[in-house]
């Protein structure tokens, strides 16, 4: 079969590999859709591990063959693969700290060598785990594409749990990628009042077109002056940071009221730093806490927002490449422009 392989630090190619061979409990999908991740950008343009390694874990496809043992599903069926799933019984995992929990951190989705999501290319296997726990079935009438977002959106649905939204209050989202406005929909969703602040015209726009209340253009106005004059001079309630760099963090914070709560969303690999006043933070009492990967607790809600259409995803694929240009789509999903929101790769 095909994959795009990484080998190392800059280097992802597409190659013919074996396709898996399976033990007892698991299943053999062939990948119809898999969406390009930022945290899997950011190991192949830092080669923050060693190749090779095929990556990719925002996976919808078909099962064209099960092991023995396997009583779930069957050939022809659809589904969507988590590729993390915890233990359940851990000290992490009794804390519902998921993502901490060591069973959580082995992948359990690969298409060969190192196990790590596997997604980028033909045929992906879903190791036994994953099989009972991890795949989601996709309803008739989900496209693909569709069904690709089930992963992203647990991760999203899990960061708003944290930031505690409720009903009335005045929420910003920094950054409107597609991370940002799956966050501002859930928050919209949530019964917030949602502002959202980036910098390309088109993501602003889209963000009003999904339901913002206002889309600030961060190089045109001042984002927490534009916060502030909304909320009676407070700040918002609660602020998801869904951009990165030192620019982003500050309005994040100086947006956010006394008292109030920032995520930190988007730093997903070491070395992403920013300088932070200590002394402000904690005088004025802002909690600032963070939220990474998918739970199992909220996978069957963020699966029925998905499959249901209450979180609108199919407007932010901007991009659908051939497995055979996967490296293209890596690249293009990694430099933010005008035009560019969710990049996918079909396996035509």
């Amino acid at each position: 079969m095909k994959a795009a392989v990484y080998r190392e630090k800059g280097r992802l190619q597409v190659e013919d590999v074996p396709v898996p061979d399976l033990e007892a409990g698991e299943i053999l999908v062939r990948v119809d859709v898999c969406g390009v991740c930022g945290t899997d950008i950011k190991k192949v343009q830092k080669g923050l591990l060693a190749g090779p390694r095929i990556f990719g874990h925002e996976i919808a496809g078909t099962v064209t063959r099960v092991a023995g043992g396997v009583t779930r599903f069957r050939e022809g069926d659809r589904v969507a693969l988590h590729h993390h799933i915890p233990c359940g019984t851990c000290f992490y995992c009794r804390e519902k700290a998921y993502a901490q929990c060591p069973r959580y951190k082995e992948n359990g989705t690969t298409a060969g060598f190192e196990p790590s999501g596997g997604g980028m290319a033909e045929y992906v296997k879903a190791r036994d785990w994953i099989v009972e726990r991890g795949a989601i079935p996709i309803p008739d009438g989900v496209l693909p594409e569709e069904a690709a977002f089930v992963e992203p959106v647990n991760t999203c649905v899990k960061a708003v749990q944290k930031a505690a939204i409720e009903k009335g209050q005045t929420v910003l989202v920094v950054g409107q990628g597609p991370i940002g406005l799956l966050l501002m929909q859930l928050c919209k969703r949530a019964g917030a009042t949602v502002l959202a602040s980036d910098t390309m015209a088109d993501r602003l726009a889209m963000s009003r077109q999904l339901g913002a209340d206002a889309a600030l253009d961060a190089r045109a106005v001042d984002v927490v002056r534009e916060v502030r004059a909304a909320t009676s001079g407070r700040g918002a309630d609660r602020t998801l940071l869904a951009a990165l760099g030192q620019v982003a963090v500050t309005q994040a914070i100086e947006a956010t009221r006394a008292a109030g709560k920032v995520v930190v969303f988007s730093a997903t690999s070491p070395g992403e730093t920013a300088e932070i006043d200590l002394g402000a933070l904690c005088s004025s009492e802002k909690d600032i806490v963070t939220s990474y990967s998918a739970s199992v607790d909220v996978q069957d809600e963020a699966a029925r927002l998905v499959f249901t259409r209450e979180i609108r995803v199919r407007e932010l694929v901007t991009h659908r490449l051939p497995l055979s240009q996967a490296p293209e789509a890596f690249d293009l999903a990694s430099k933010p422009a005008p035009g560019v929101l969710k990049v996918v790769v079909e396996m035509r």
